[in-house]
């Protein structure tokens, strides 16, 4: 259970709670044996206060089954109150373990790269920061009190059973046992196998429930609503086979268990019959020794159904724990900078760039942005664009060359600092859930309503926000569905605005638009654009033709540079896209 194991670095956190459970954990163990060795006490003198001794009178074995029987509900209500608080820690235990874990890894994920997410389904990273944490949840916390109480019961029964009844009778008992640890153990090999699928097989299916749910839209305009209500019921068969296999190796095991009692109980009743009629035990030794054995056997089933329950948990635990060993590819130097201030000044110096071992995306850039410059990079689809400008903000690491921003390599940069003075606008606006005020606060959450309120003003975004009947604090829903198009763009624009940003990024931001839509926002990006380095990436030619420069990206290399009337006149490829948009109908002739 290496996966399992592992966890015991967060239970070290917790140790005076950990401390505190085993203690009450060993208080129950030794308090059911006392029960149980006071149960024998109330046989034994229960038969002689009813006449089954001849040398005291039955007042005086009355009397002495009276003392017994309150050392009995004692020592009961002492093992009661030590249970439940051994049951209280494990979950309290449990509990804490899991809420470092969960917190931990969703850190880890946030400071994890970007070529980490693009090669993993969202919805898998959700089953497991998810589905496996939450039977991680429903096993730890009741399971670690039965793991420690449970074995310790039964070995402190063994050892009075034994030296205290009858040590032949506790010989047949365990005689039993190591064939039960063995099958355990390979079928716990099996199960552990299983788990690993069953949580494979969820991941799966989550992937595929948030993908549908994601492209909702899509799925009704073509009519795949067939098609998705079947690709679901393959990933739930498949999950539903998995647990069954799982389910039948918990319940052989269940079964193995109890067969071996049954012939532990067969055998002991067999030679405890035999040691009576020889004289050499009593029939209240014997009740005793088989009350005892069903109390033995309690804890040898909970023991077993808890190890079961551990192997599922350990695979979820290994599927969560990989992704704490995920490594950033970009990550912080040990010594790097933190910037105070930035004015906008971008180099890149012989920047190549590959996804791929082969393939190169980017080849031998050279360029130089000046502060306050509006820079347009176009091109076909794949041509690097969007790769290229992703390298200003480190959401990757070049393979040759250097990307400069104020002089500084952005290598050697906190990427907290350096992002911190950008602002982004995408193509796809990217709201959250929640209302407008507080995803244009999202990229200064301490802002006051009058700078947000500022903020939506200069993004002509101001007047439909107070039109809506609860104003800012209308709630957009998930990725602002509830608002159109350029409402959205709008709001992302005032997040922008907000953050008052030295390098802004536009990623296609009006692409998606329509006329009047891509007008409104066009008036608020004139106003996000002054005084700041922009990167804008478009596929629209008409968005960009007031740009300070245009850079014509082909194949990962600047192949045109100049303004939309020196590239016009070149009649090189930027003329051939715009003829072609042109064609389309999508560039305003009024406009050039």
């Amino acid at each position: 259970m290496s996966g399992l194991w592992a966890l015991r670095y967060y239970a070290k956190r917790y140790w005076k709670g950990l401390l505190f459970a085993l203690l009450l954990m060993g208080a129950s163990g030794a308090l059911n044996v006392t029960v149980f060795a006071k149960l024998r006490a109330v046989l034994v003198s229960l038969i002689e206060a009813l006449g089954g001794a001849d040398v005291i009178s039955r007042g005086e074995a009355f009397h002495s089954l009276l003392w017994v029987l309150f050392l009995f509900g004692a020592a009961l209500f002492g093992a009661a109150l030590a249970q439940g608080g051994a049951l209280y820690m494990g979950d309290w235990l449990g509990q804490n373990v899991l809420f470092s874990l969960r917190t931990d890894v969703f850190n880890h994920l946030q400071r994890l790269s970007m070529r980490f997410y693009e090669n993993r389904r969202t919805g898998e990273l959700i089953s497991r920061l998810n589905n496996d944490t939450t039977v991680l949840q429903s096993v730890l916390g009741s399971s670690l009190a039965d793991l420690v109480v449970a074995p310790l019961t039964v070995l402190l029964f063994l050892g009075y059973m034994a030296w205290g009844i009858s040590w032949e009778l506790t010989l047949v008992m365990v005689f039993v046992a190591p064939t039960v640890a063995l099958l355990t153990q390979q079928l716990g090999i099996r199960l552990r196998r299983y788990s690993h699928q069953v949580q494979a097989n969820l991941a799966h299916m989550t992937a595929d429930v948030d993908e549908a749910f994601y492209l909702t839209r899509v799925i009704k305009m073509f009519g795949l609503e067939k098609t998705m209500i079947q690709r679901f019921q393959e990933d739930a068969r498949e999950v539903y086979r998995s647990e069954m296999r799982s389910s039948r190796m918990r319940a052989l095991n269940s079964g193995v268990v109890g067969l071996f009692m049954a012939l532990a109980i067969c055998g002991v009743l067999l030679v405890g019959a035999y040691q009576i009629m020889a004289g050499r035990l009593i029939a209240a030794d014997l009740i005793s020794f088989m009350f005892g054995m069903f109390l033995v056997g309690d804890a040898v089933n909970r023991f077993a159904r808890t190890v079961m329950s551990l192997l599922r948990a350990e695979a979820s635990a290994a599927r969560t724990l990989d992704l704490l060993s995920e490594v950033p590819e970009v990550q912080d130097a040990p010594d790097a900078l933190k910037l105070d201030k930035l004015e906008g000044d971008i180099r890149f110096e012989g920047v190549s760039f590959s996804y791929e071992p082969g393939r190169e995306v980017l080849s031998e850039i050279h360029l130089h942005i000046q502060p306050g410059e509006v820079v347009a990079f176009v091109g076909p689809s794949g041509a690097g664009k969007t790769t290229l400008v992703g390298l200003v903000p480190r959401l990757y690491d070049v393979q040759e060359g250097q990307v400069l921003v104020d002089g500084q390599n952005v290598r050697a940069l906190q990427q907290e600092s350096l992002r911190s003075f950008m602002g982004f606008v995408p193509q796809e606006t990217m709201l959250f859930a929640g209302s407008i005020r507080e995803n244009i606060a999202f990229a200064r959450p301490e802002a006051s309503f009058e700078e947000i309120r500022a903020a939506a003003t200069a993004a002509n975004a101001a007047d439909f926000i107070e039109a809506l009947p609860e104003g800012y604090d209308t709630q957009v829903g998930e990725m602002g569905v509830k608002l159109s198009g350029g409402q959205q763009q709008r709001v992302a624009i005032a997040r922008a605005l907000l953050r008052d940003p030295a390098i802004l990024i536009l990623d296609e931001a009006t692409s998606s638009l329509d006329r009047e839509s891509e007008r409104i926002v066009h008036q608020a990006l004139s106003t996000l654009l002054r005084g700041r380095t922009a990167l804008i990436i478009a596929h629209r030619l008409s968005t960009i033709q007031s740009a300070d420069r245009i850079l014509v990206i082909e194949a990962g290399r600047i192949v045109e540079e100049g303004t939309h009337e020196e590239l016009l006149a070149q009649g090189g490829v930027y003329w051939r896209l715009y003829e072609a948009r042109l064609a389309e109908g999508e560039v305003d002739t009024e406009s050039t």
